[in-house]
């Protein structure tokens, strides 16, 4: 139901051929919980279905006799587990009009928006929040059985679609290890506060071991709001520890999610690439590219980024037939009208671009592919792009930064990261050319900065970002986070206070 920011990689690695090792030390069995299965039915039955944090979860929850409990996309036959992956699958089973209030609603037009500094406006319904209970109770009861089958192991649960869940299973499960992890900011304390259910969401996610954020900016943000909101019912805030009225101490954590650099890095290099590069060049011989790839919605900034490149051929026509902008928008919730309203803004202003600036004869300077690409398909891309613009008004993460600056390195491009400072990503990758995407004026002249940098800072540029990657992948991520939740060793905060080992 949700759309994450993928992981770019062979789909054959992502099958696992040829699969780099994660953090596959003996441990305890994990039961990861997301909204939904980590599988699809396709023409020739069910596969793994694309997803960063299937990729990042697989080979630990292999090594450890995992289990996977998520909506089984309404889907009667989802499989209990599939050949060619070691990782059980347990089936929640939801009627459509749960689907239809509890995501479509509550996490798509209430919390989605509020967690993302309510730039568009939340939709507070109470029947949206009875259902959003009573989903995250079918959760928890499929994961108190689960755990019941399992034995000792540790519970991850995932995202902003289950924050009660963690509070449900606690009530169950008092001596349970759970972590939660949010994928999505948490914002600060002058817009929390406006969801009406606001305590009974923070009380679910102190139901866990351990609640973890991307940002040390979003975990404050969420130590904030405990303290302020829950201190009459006797929660104290004790440095990076929430404790509740009994005593019980939930740890807070800043750890940013990535991705399998050094599986991107060997997938870069692989002939269906070379194939992919020669064909992008040739099609835009004589251009530099400037490259957006984004699910389609209102947080990615696609609208002002449209805008400012409109104004950088304003102001610069003879750079009219010199630049050409790709713009590749994975659609995104078509039932949700909000996405809708910009898919059509987009697509009337890509079209006012084309007929403004295209000279006749020429090629469009705007390309718009509206649609997913697989893997394979989207390397070459990042392999050829002149400029990267990552532009996200605000996103929790944003891990295209990060598969960019690795596919670059290993194709031993010069390309530059246009990166908004308001994407967890900005945090480490301070290499890349800064931009405020609400000042439109200032993002077009950011274009300029990066479209007129030398290629030694580029290289260099490239180069620190993907080895600060290849250093903080997906494995160092998930080895922190799964020994937090076991309760051993620490987790490095990111920012000005991330401890480089």
């Amino acid at each position: 139901m949700n759309a994450p920011d993928r992981t770019s990689e062979d789909r054959s690695l992502r099958r696992g051929d040829d699969a780099s090792q994660g953090p596959s030390s003996p441990g305890l069995p994990v039961v990861a919980v997301a909204n939904r299965l980590p599988v699809q039915r396709t023409s020739s039955g069910w596969d793994l279905a694309p997803g960063g944090l299937v990729t990042a979860l697989r080979p630990v929850m292999e090594a450890r006799d995992g289990v996977w409990v998520g909506w089984d996309g309404g889907e009667a036959a989802a499989p209990e587990r599939l050949p060619s992956m070691k990782i059980g699958l347990r089936s929640v089973r939801l009627p459509k009009r749960a689907i239809d209030s509890f995501y479509h609603g509550f996490s798509n037009r209430t919390l989605w928006p509020l967690l993302h500094n309510a730039i568009e406006r939340p939709v507070f319904e109470r029947s949206w929040w009875d259902s959003y209970r009573d989903v995250n109770q079918r959760f928890a009861e499929v994961v108190i059985d689960t755990l019941d089958k399992s034995g000792e192991a540790l519970l991850w649960i995932h995202d902003y679609h289950l924050m009660l869940v963690p509070g449900l299973v606690r009530a169950e499960r008092p001596d349970q290890r759970i972590g939660f992890f949010l994928h999505v900011p948490w914002p600060s304390l002058d817009i929390y506060p406006r969801l009406p259910w606001r305590n009974e969401i923070l009380h679910g996610l102190l139901g866990a071991d351990i609640v973890s954020f991307h940002t040390e900016r979003y975990r404050k943000n969420f130590e904030r709001a405990c303290g302020r909101l829950l201190g009459r019912d006797g929660v104290t805030v004790r440095g990076s520890d929430v404790v509740l009225a009994e005593g019980r101490a939930v740890r807070t954590t800043a750890s940013p999610i990535s991705i399998d650099a050094r599986r991107l890095a060997h997938a870069a290099t692989l002939p269906s690439v070379d194939v992919g590069v020669n064909e992008l060049n040739a099609q835009f011989a004589g251009r530099r590219v400037l490259l957006g790839v984004d699910r389609l919605d209102y947080t990615k900034g696609i609208v002002e980024r449209l805008l400012a490149f409109e104004l950088l051929l304003e102001r610069n026509p003879q750079l009219r037939r010199k630049l050409a902008l790709v713009q590749i928008a994975v659609p995104s919730r078509d039932d949700v009208v909000e996405y809708r309203q910009l898919r059509e803004s987009v697509e009337r202003l890509v079209g006012r671009i084309n007929g403004r600036f295209t000279v006749p004869g020429d090629d469009v300077p705007v390309h718009y592919l509206y649609r997913s690409l697989r893997p394979e398909q989207l390397s070459p891309y990042y392999a050829i792009a002149d400029v990267m613009l990552v532009t996200p008004l605000i996103d929790g993460m944003n891990l295209v930064a990060k598969e960019f600056v690795v596919v670059q390195q290993a194709r031993k491009a010069s390309g530059c990261l246009v990166l908004s400072e308001f994407t967890g990503a900005a945090n480490e990758l301070k290499a890349a050319v800064p931009c405020n995407p609400f000042d439109v004026a200032g993002l077009s002249r950011q274009l300029e900065v990066a479209l007129n940098l030398p290629d030694d800072q580029r290289r260099r540029a490239i180069k620190s970002m993907a080895n600060r990657v290849h250093h903080h992948d997906v494995n160092h991520w998930l080895g922190q986070q799964l020994d937090a939740i076991a309760g051993r060793g620490g987790v490095e905060r990111s920012g000005s206070e991330l401890h480089r080992p």
